[in-house]
């Protein structure tokens, strides 16, 4: 079964390897760039794929996993997602973050981008404190041009992707997340056809990185599920 595995704003691919160790040889992962995925590199891979595919997608990979889904349903036989949203701006019902936040974002990463992002994956990181995890970040987002952050950031305000799937979806959040609330993976249930949601307790933004094991392990079931039906 092929499995495209989808990083997340400000993140290299590599981002996913502590749980790329936990997947069964059954699977065959493939890593794609959330810059890449965002400008159709996913949209492609999933259209030319010689067989149906799971997409898994980190926090914005899993938008824009949800928007290639939809453009793409009878190639797909899942959607994985983790802590992640189908928009990142609250917007009637649905919930995420102020409509001034990626305004304030843009202006503090123009003025200093390092500042930024370190305060930016600390966040992540909540509840725990690991500076060897945010040093390894942050020299990882040294390789996105501004321009290209700013195009993400923009993505995720402005892009609204579609929750009328019939594939399975798996949900994945960590309850003391203060990146994406939790409330948004519990929306896409919610407004999906075949769906799950795990909530993983005292877990922040970052659970392919501190928690691989929960993650590899509800990826393997998911992939056994989708594969047997």
């Amino acid at each position: 079964m092929k499995l495209f595995l989808v990083s997340g704003w400000a993140t290299k691919s590599t981002f996913w390897n502590a749980v790329m160790e936990i997947l069964t040889d059954e699977l065959d992962a493939e890593l794609v760039d959330w810059w890449k995925a965002m400008d159709g590199e996913l949209e492609v891979k999933i259209a030319e794929s010689s067989e149906r595919c799971i997409v898994a997608g980190w926090s914005m990979g899993g938008q824009i996993a949800l928007r290639a889904a939809a453009a793409h349903p009878d190639n797909l036989t899942g959607l994985f997602l983790v802590s992640s949203m189908s928009c990142l701006v609250e917007h009637g019902g649905r919930p995420g973050v102020s409509s001034r936040t990626p305004n304030q974002i843009k202006e503090i990463l123009e003025r200093n981008r390092r500042v930024y992002l370190r305060a930016f994956f600390t966040q992540c990181l909540h509840p725990m404190k690991d500076v060897v995890i945010i040093g390894n970040l942050l020299n990882d987002s040294d390789s996105f041009s501004m321009g290209t952050l700013l195009a993400g950031l923009e993505y995720m305000a402005e892009t609204e992707a579609g929750l009328t799937l019939e594939v399975p979806l798996m949900a994945v959040h960590g309850r003391d997340d203060n990146v994406i609330p939790w409330e948004c993976s519990e929306y896409i249930s919610r407004h999906t056809a075949h769906s799950e949601v795990e909530y993983i307790e005292k877990t922040g933004h970052l659970l392919p990185v501190v928690k691989p094991e929960i993650v590899g392990n509800l990826l393997n079931g998911f992939s056994e599920y989708c594969i047997a039906r």
